[in-house]
């Protein structure tokens, strides 16, 4: 559940239970001193009692919301690198299997563009050409990759991607 451990999340269910109780308590000791209402029919030295531990209980709330923050925002960090270096490793492999094709560099980008799902007006419009120049690329694209098309394209760069993912 929410990507958490479960020792991890039942310390977050009993950080904010008492978090509750504590803020509980003082809405209604507030209430009762408000309404002139004797609280909880007991003596004032436990009141005091109940407070301090109220009081510490919502302390202890507020340092455990910043522990787990910080982890959180390590993991958040931590996950984010992992995915910023399968990105590099993507672009390796994808740039390795065009040296194999031995692209130029503007087929390498042409390619890069269809994998990203662009038309071939769209690329010609980035790239300042006209769309039969980008057909023309495409085409020595298909020719040296021995593809016959940008499906076919698309799907060899990312087969070992899927062929990664386990079955259902």
């Amino acid at each position: 559940m929410f990507g958490f451990r479960w020792p991890v999340l039942i310390i977050i269910i009993l950080v904010l239970f008492v978090q509750v109780a504590s803020a509980g308590f003082f809405i209604i000791k507030i209430l009762s001193e408000l309404f002139l209402i004797e609280f909880l029919w007991v003596a004032w030295e436990v009141q005091e009692l109940l407070e301090i531990l109220s009081s510490f209980g919502l302390l202890f709330g507020v340092i455990s919301s910043v522990v787990l923050l910080s982890i959180g925002s390590r993991r958040a960090t931590r996950i984010n690198d992992q995915l910023q270096a399968a990105a590099g490793q993507f672009y390796d492999y994808v740039d390795r299997q065009f040296e194999v094709w031995k692209l130029t560099l503007t087929e390498r980008h042409v390619a890069i563009l269809v994998i990203k799902g662009f038309s071939n007006a769209e690329i010609a419009k980035l790239r300042g050409t006209t769309e039969s120049t980008v057909k023309s690329q495409l085409s020595s694209i298909f020719r040296k990759s021995e593809l016959s098309s940008r499906q076919q394209l698309v799907a060899y760069v990312i087969k070992d991607l899927v062929s990664a993912i386990p079955e259902p």
